[in-house]
């Protein structure tokens, strides 16, 4: 899913600000309080796709992290074995393969020319991919956006919600961010008649004012679940598990449940714990946590990663400590990817960024024609698939995705007439 690093966020340091571009028609707004089918289709590069990180859809920021290291240890439950073949089927449809592309039906009408769009970006590295991925997502369907500067903390992203209302657009996007943050922030927004939606939010946003949550928790426990059976698939019941979640995540938690759960049910003989990830050290020191912690645990024989961010740096320094441990991290994005090319990684369960972010546009656009978002995008679909190093054929500084189309494919959604 590490690329960029986003430590300093924590203390005190500002997003970087775009600027506007006349062919796109996006702007840039900082917060007034902030210091500044396709079963036979194989994996391919994403030619505009930025290097940086997705957690997950995702990808995204709490309001706060919960502390690293020290996390809580549970066995699975009692007796032996592992059903090896139950494992091996339930991933069958994300190996080799991705799962069909999300959207096949067209707008109703074309959207209204210069229909303003904003993103409220936090700070993380998958916040900033998400700008970037919008703004040709936005242009494409003849709107405007604006990004505006969310920050890290709960007063920054309160006073971007309020830059956002004065703006007045058709919708807002927002990428992830406990929407517990905002306080009654949102609900102010779609009183005022803008479509709120979000992307990767891992509970019930409805009391929140959302209008509408794509990839939310059916999409972050299909991943925990397909994790633990690749894990059963390759380690059967030897395995010994490391979890380590990131709290500042929103969907964390809920994708190790998940994980823990499809372990104890298809392999009760497995052992597993769980170490919790400071959100800002990734990119910084979480490799060091990460084989600290297995150091001290010489017996655990897999690390799993609710985002494969925490795995930045990692390969070089579990061979400077001398540990070998499989490895396998969510949503991989460019440093990832060429770590699992490299064989320094195990595998990853990839999400298709790119397709994920121009999904949330085309969602918005039927919602503010007055249209319901599609079956596909209601269940949270998104393109998945489990990469091992046989599946690295394209260029890993480019990213992964399924559809390396997804943008013709869109336009013609969005514009079904020409």
């Amino acid at each position: 899913m590490l690329l960029a690093k986003i430590g300093y966020l924590r203390r005190g340091g500002v997003a970087p600000v775009l600027s506007k571009t006349p062919e796109s028609g996006e702007e840039t707004t900082p917060s007034p309080s902030a210091p500044g089918s396709a079963k036979s289709r194989r994996s391919r590069t994403v030619p505009t796709m930025a290097t940086g990180v997705a957690a997950a859809m995702a990808f995204s920021l709490a309001a706060c992290g919960s502390g690293s290291d020290a996390g809580s240890a549970s066995s699975a439950a009692s007796g032996k074995g592992a059903n090896v073949a139950a494992a091996k089927k339930a991933i069958e449809p994300y190996s080799g393969h991705a799962a069909a592309f999300p959207v096949t039906q067209p707008l109703s009408k074309p959207l209204p020319p210069g229909t303003k769009f904003a993103f409220l970006q936090c700070g993380t590295a998958a916040c900033g991919l998400t700008a970037k991925l919008l703004k040709p997502a936005v242009k494409e369907i003849g709107g405007s956006l604006t990004t505006v500067s969310a920050g890290t903390t709960a007063q920054s992203m309160q006073a971007a919600v309020s830059s956002v209302l004065s703006l007045k657009p058709a919708a807002v996007v927002l990428s992830g961010i406990d929407p517990n943050v905002f306080g009654g922030g949102l609900k102010k927004l779609t009183k005022a008649g803008i479509k709120v939606v979000t992307i990767s939010v891992a509970r019930d946003t409805a009391p929140y004012g959302i209008t509408f949550n794509y990839i939310g928790l059916q999409m972050t426990q299909t991943a925990g679940r397909a994790m633990a059976d690749w894990v059963i698939a390759n380690k059967g019941s030897k395995a010994d598990v490391v979890f380590y979640g990131v709290p500042g995540i929103d969907f964390s938690s809920k994708q190790q449940q998940a994980f823990e759960q499809e372990l104890r049910k298809n392999c009760p003989g497995c052992k597993v714990r769980a170490v919790h990830i400071d959100v800002a050290t990734l990119g910084t020191t979480s490799a060091r946590t990460v084989v600290t912690d297995l150091q001290s645990h010489p017996r655990t024989n897999v690390a799993v990663f609710a985002s494969a961010e925490v795995a930045h740096g990692l390969p070089a320094a579990m061979k400077a400590a001398g540990l070998s441990v499989t490895t396998l991290g969510y949503a991989p994005q460019s440093g990832a990817l060429q770590d699992i090319k490299d064989g320094g990684m195990t595998a990853g369960l990839a999400a298709d960024f790119p397709i994920s972010v121009w999904t949330a546009v085309d969602a918005s656009a039927r919602l503010i024609e007055g249209d319901k978002p599609t079956a596909a995008e209601q269940a949270g679909e998104v393109p998945i698939q489990l990469l091992e190093q046989k599946d690295i054929t394209f260029d890993p500084s480019r990213g992964w995705s399924a559809y390396p189309d997804y943008q013709q494919r869109f336009a013609k959604l969005w514009h079904p007439a020409g």
